[in-house]
Order: structure tokens, then sequence, then C-alpha cells
């Protein structure tokens, strides 16, 4: 049976320290990115090798400022304006540990691709569920962190590249699946997913 490893429960720790912070009522891509970004790691150190101007910093700015609806607020002839948050924002209540639709999405996409990917033996199968799966979810177009990247001008083919080389080391990187095909080990994964997102 799947379990989360030690990468995976720090990030969405981190995860929910940034929703938190946000003043967020569920969690969204945007916090797990903001949790991966935070964490660091390995993993992370790779992603921001091949995505220079991304940063924990970049990041935040980006979603207080939502420069990802920027392009449909100048469509809709509107601006965004700055947040102010404070350095030491007052206590606010947890948000419900509740994944967002596109977070969920995106987890549930990630993990079926991530499980092909396993079975077809170009990943290795590891018995614990890692942040490896948290960053190919952000990646993916469902999930808000996507577009995000996108503003900072990361080139998303590239940094999921990086996470796929980083997950098959010493093999090869494996080519990210275009279709999406379920099977045991993928509802297992969905099943996790989900027991996270509605636990109380």
């Amino acid at each position: 049976m799947l379990i989360y490893d030690d990468s995976f429960t720090d990030a969405m720790t981190a995860t929910e320290r940034e929703a938190t912070a946000l003043g967020a009522h569920l969690y969204g891509s945007e916090h797990v990115l903001l949790g991966l970004l935070a964490q660091g790691g390995p993993l992370t150190g790779d992603v921001t090798s091949v995505a220079t101007t991304v940063s924990y910093e970049a990041v935040r700015d980006a979603v207080v400022n939502a420069d990802d609806d920027a392009p449909l607020l100048r469509n809709l002839g509107l601006s965004t304006v700055a947040t102010q948050v404070a350095e030491t924002p007052p206590a606010r209540r947890t948000p419900r540990k509740r994944h967002a639709s596109e977070l969920q999405s995106a987890l549930n996409t990630a993990s079926a691709k991530w499980g092909q990917l396993r079975k077809g033996g170009q990943l290795p199968r590891e018995t614990r569920l890692s942040s490896t799966v948290l960053w190919l979810a952000v990646l993916e177009p469902a999930a808000r962190a996507s577009r995000i990247l996108q503003t900072l001008d990361a080139d998303l083919d590239e940094v999921r590249a990086a996470v796929l080389a980083s997950a098959a080391a010493p093999g090869p990187a494996p080519s990210w699946p275009t279709e999406v095909r379920t099977g045991p080990v993928t509802r297992l994964v969905h099943l996790l997913f989900n027991r996270r997102s509605t636990s109380a």
C-alpha cells in the first residue's frame, strides 16, 4: 500500500502554512506550489535550476497580485491591485482540509499519468508517495499554479522534464503521457488524495 514519504508530508505541512497565511478557505495548487518552494529539497533545486525566474518570493508575489488573472481582467477593462500582506499576519483559522476543485483535478490527472509510467516500468515503483506527484500536479494545465509559473516565464515542459529526470534517475527520463488511463494503483492514489482532501 502506498503511504506518504517525508517529502510529501513536509510539503503538505508547508502548504497548510501558506494557505493559512494567505487566508484561504481551501487548499489550491498555488498553495501547494508555495509549500514545495518553501520546503525546498533536491527536487525543488532541480526545478529552480531550469526555471531560474521561479522562487518562493516571486510565486508568492504573483499569487498575492493575482498575476495569472491579469490577462483576463485586462480583457474586461479591469486591472489587478496588489493586496498588502503584513509581515506578521494576524492569526487566521486554518483552512478546511479540502482541496479546491482545480487542485483535485490536477492531482487526479497527474497521479493517473504517474501511475502509467510506474506500471510501464519507466519510473521506479516506490512504496511511498513523494513530492514528485505534487510537482507534477502543479504543472498540469488545470492547475492555477501552472498559470502562475507561466506568468514567471517558466517553461512548463522543461520543468516537468526536470521533475521526471529526477524521479527516473539513474535511468532515462520518460515522456509525460498525453492520455489518462486509470488502473488499480491510480484509483488507490485518488482514494488517498480524496481522503486527505476531505478529512476534518
